[in-house]
């Protein structure tokens, strides 16, 4: 290697390491909020606001109502698939 740009006895200069300036601006994340998970299926139990309860009770009456209401339009469907047959 004759042609070699290094020579054994030259040492490479090293390069000026700038410090690094952010671009942007440096945002802080705002804090994560946990909520706590059931140990073993077992749910703690907290002494809610009474708001919160209510609303709780409003979502699960308005769930059993829509299993209701899917279950009847299934029937519904059911019933005219077998008319629909015998016809």
């Amino acid at each position: 290697m004759a042609n070699c740009s290094r020579g054994r006895g030259r040492q490479s200069r090293p390069v000026p390491v700038q410090p690094l300036t952010p671009a942007d601006p440096v945002t802080v994340e705002p804090p994560v909020r946990r909520w706590p998970h059931p140990i073993n299926g077992i749910e703690p139990v907290h002494q809610a606001d009474p708001t919160l309860h209510y609303i709780r009770c409003a979502l699960s009456y308005q769930n059993q109502l829509l299993a209701d209401i899917k279950a009847l339009l299934q029937q519904i469907v059911e019933s005219q698939e077998k008319q629909e047959q015998a016809d």
